[in-house]
């Protein structure tokens, strides 16, 4: 059965781990899939797993980016129904060791970007009564020693998404 025929997702971090399982998972049930990431090598392994699967080099917490991943899915396929927040960033940083910039990366990465997207997103999805889907961790409600910027980051994702559910479910 063909779920997804006719839907077009972009998936951010969509060359590894969940994302790319997304991906896959999404083009098998015939959506058209726009993955997002850094790196051109694991970009180019997944687009190999699924011809419905497209790729753009794009780091989630630059703005421009952002703006840049939404227009090329709109370009490529005329629109969008699914965003999948799904790219993430953290590292075992002890409070003693975190850095300003560790910090702002982590928080750029996992708060910044999502957001930025889903304001890109929002008047496309809101035409095709489509769907934001933010990808969290059980640190977003779990403490964990030395992820306390990691953590922190989720538990806003989370929150995020708990107030766009209600600031958009009219």
């Amino acid at each position: 059965m063909k779920t997804f025929e006719g839907r077009v997702a972009v998936v951010t971090g969509g060359s590894s781990g969940i994302g790319r399982a997304t991906a896959i998972g999404l083009a098998r049930q015939g959506a058209k899939v726009l993955i997002t990431g850094r790196r051109r090598q694991t970009l180019d392994e997944a687009m190999r797993e699924h011809a419905n699967v497209d790729a753009l080099i794009a780091d989630v917490a630059d703005p421009v980016d952002a703006s840049r991943t939404i227009g090329e899915a709109l370009g490529r396929w005329g629109r969008l129904d699914i965003l999948v927040n799904n790219a993430g960033a953290g590292a075992l940083l002890p409070l003693n060791a975190v850095s300003p910039e560790a910090m702002a990366s982590i928080l750029a990465v996992n708060v910044v970007g999502p957001s930025l997207l889903a304001r890109e997103a929002l008047p496309h999805l809101a035409t095709t009564r489509g769907t934001i889907v933010n990808v969290s961790s059980t640190f977003g409600h779990k403490a964990g020693a030395g992820l306390s910027h990691y953590a922190a980051s989720k538990a806003a994702l989370e929150h995020l998404t708990r107030c766009w559910a209600l600031e958009l479910a009219p």
